[in-house]
């Protein structure tokens, strides 16, 4: 065990009883692994390199409303890491894209971060890396292509609106909408599933739907969490137009834009897994005789 780890000495005969909140664990953990979330933003950068400039293209999508009244290729640059990437950046974080090996090592390190279990961090990144190499390839490559599916039909919706708007295409894309956000509410989920439980992949995805329907409105209040997190900052560049606190906005995602509110999501994800999937001790005792 770690030395930064905390150890509780309680006589046999007593029960430890832990009475702090979630929220005040999470600033403790916070406190205490802040330059190890640092560490592995940076090693999960790297893995990442692809799908992040996959992402910095598709957010081209995003501020497609905004372009025609932009002329200049330089100012589409300047609105892509103002209004585009943010918004990428947060489905990175979720994560709606990820490379998904890299994520699940660091989806089992949040994991025992929100439990405060002691990690040999860097060889349990590369173990978990390795035991979900397949899974964590196959998802990766099913969330991109229904995100890209998703992406496009919001852009030809969009298209069809400038033409001339309708009560069905108001409709169409308001079901869309919800599509999407239930699609993201379930990306929380699977990857904690995968290096927790031995699941097929398509119990993973049943399972992160039942959740995402079922914690609906707290699911909400994560993904808020995580917006505030991610998009608001550049909101400031916005009001400011100042490059140098967009410079200091992505040096954010670079230090803390990954781990920070992945940490967010395992601290309120896990729990919820936990109470519906792990096995009661009756069961636990049965299957070892």
């Amino acid at each position: 065990m770690n030395d930064e780890e905390k150890v509780f000495d309680v006589a046999p005969e007593e029960v430890y009883e832990d009475n702090r909140s979630r929220i005040t664990i999470f600033f403790q953990v916070l406190g205490r692994k802040f330059w190890k979330l640092i560490q592995f933003n940076l090693i999960y950068l790297v893995f990442n390199i692809p799908l992040i400039v996959i992402s910095y293209f598709l957010s081209g999508y995003l501020i497609s409303p905004l372009t025609p009244a932009v002329e200049s290729p330089a100012d589409i640059i300047v609105l892509m890491f103002v209004y585009g990437f943010p918004p990428m950046m947060l489905l990175m974080s979720i994560p709606v894209l990820a490379v998904g090996p890299s994520q699940a090592g660091l989806a089992y390190l949040l994991r025992c971060f929100s439990y405060e279990i002691p990690t040999f961090y860097w060889s349990d990144f590369k173990d978990k890396i390795k035991e979900n190499l397949k899974q964590g390839l196959i998802v990766s490559v099913i969330n991109l292509a229904a995100f890209i599916f998703l992406l496009l039909d919001f852009y030809l919706y969009g298209q069809l609106t400038r033409n001339g708007s309708s009560l069905l295409l108001a409709a169409a894309n308001g079901i869309l909408f919800l599509i999407l956000i239930l699609f993201i509410m379930m990306c929380m989920y699977i990857y904690p599933m995968m290096v927790t439980y031995e699941l097929k992949i398509r119990h993973l995805y049943k399972n992160a739907f039942l959740f995402s329907i079922g914690r609906f409105l707290p699911n909400i209040a994560v993904l808020l969490i995580c917006a505030l997190l991610l998009i608001a900052p550049s909101l400031i560049v916005v009001f400011t137009g100042s490059v140098a606190v967009l410079a200091v906005i992505y040096i954010y995602y670079l230090l803390l834009g990954f781990t920070l509110p992945g940490l967010v999501i395992n601290f309120f994800i896990n729990p919820v897994i936990d109470k519906y999937l792990k096995p009661a001790p009756s069961e636990e005792i049965s299957d070892k005789e």
